[in-house]
This record gives C-alpha cells, structure tokens and sequence, in this order.
C-alpha cells in the first residue's frame, strides 16, 4: 500500500513534466481539463536520465504547477505561526526538496497505468477533480485532486489517494520530528537539511 502510495503521489507531483514545454495554465482551462492533460504528459515517455537531472526537472515542474508555499504550510500546520520569517523560508526550500527527492525517486517505477478523469466539483472556494488510475492485476485507485484557482491559472494544493491525503501523510512525517524534539522547529530543519544532503540536494 506504502509503495502504490508513494508511485500515485509521483505521478501526481510528476504530471505536465513530459511532453515538451508545457502549456500556459490560464485561468480559463476547465480543471478537468487540467488534470488531463497533466496526465497524458506524466504518462508519456522520459528519456533516460541520470538522478540529478530528473530531480531538476521535477524541480521546475513542482514550481510551476502547484502552490509550493501552500503546500509547505499544510505540512508545517501549526508550527508555521510558531516559526520565525527566516525559519519559515527556509522550511520552504528545504520543503521543496523533501518531495523532489521523494517523488522523482518513486517515479521509476510507475509506468503502464490507465488514467481516466470522471468529473469533477467545486469544494468551499477550490474544486475537487476525480479521477481513476488502472494498474495491471491490481484494483482501480481513486485519486482526487484539489486545485487552488488563481490569477496564474489552476495551482495543486493536495492529492487524495484512495482517501489517504498526500498533504496530511506530509505533515504526520515532518511534525512528528518536532514533537520528538519539544516543539523545536530549528530541530526539523536540521533533519531536513540531513536527510536532503544525503540523497546529494545540499543548502
């Protein structure tokens, strides 16, 4: 379940990467339409590519599709309005690189699914697309996605895999290691700071 996880949430976090430039994300385009398209690029082909360069283009795709700041709150909960102006930008860098290394690691591995968007909803001011994926011999994963729109287009906020919220299986991760450490948000960053420079992302 922990490895079908960690695959859909890179295929969510990896989609609009294939395919050549992507396209402007105006705010006119339907979500649906949206999420579709982000899937037809992650479902396509990627050259060969060493590490490094995989994790930087995830990097520019993470920045353009979702709301990275956003997504750095959510994970940080509470702890944000605890943290100072400095802390804070730099949990998110440290943040951003906590999930290129995570996902683009996980994408190896996905390939061959059947994506399908059924619909989608509006939910208190964002809106919610549904959609399925089909793996061979296994069971239909359903993955909602909640977009943010903006005046830059439609922004991904969080990721629902068969119910499993990406952004709160984020913040469990990182708030524990603060909770572990007295409340101290500086003890995060050091473990953040850790865990990216030995996977070779250094700050």
């Amino acid at each position: 379940m922990i490895l079908r996880f960690l695959l859909l949430s890179a295929f969510v976090l990896l989609s609009g990467i294939v395919g050549g430039a992507p396209k402007s994300l105006a705010a006119t385009d339907g979500p649906a339409s949206f999420v579709s398209d982000l899937a037809s690029r992650a479902l396509a082909p990627m050259p060969n590519e060493d590490t490094a360069v995989k994790q930087e283009r995830f990097r520019q795709l993470f920045r353009q599709y979702f709301d990275v700041e956003a997504c750095a709150r959510a994970a940080l909960g509470l702890y944000w309005l605890k943290a100072t102006a400095l802390q804070r930008q730099e949990f998110v860098g440290l943040y951003e690189d906590y999930v290129v290394i995570a996902y683009s690691t996980a994408f190896r591995a996905l390939g061959g699914e059947s994506f399908k968007v059924l619909g989608s909803q509006p939910d208190k001011g964002r809106v919610i697309v549904t959609s399925r994926i089909e793996i061979n011999d296994a069971a239909p994963i359903r993955v909602d996605w909640q977009l943010n729109p903006t005046n830059r287009g439609y922004k991904v906020t969080d990721v629902i895999v068969n119910g499993i919220s990406m952004a709160s299986a984020q913040h469990s991760d990182l708030v524990s290691v603060i909770q572990r450490n007295s409340g101290h948000v500086p003890a995060l960053l050091v473990a953040m700071r850790e865990k990216n420079a030995s996977n070779g992302i250094l700050r």
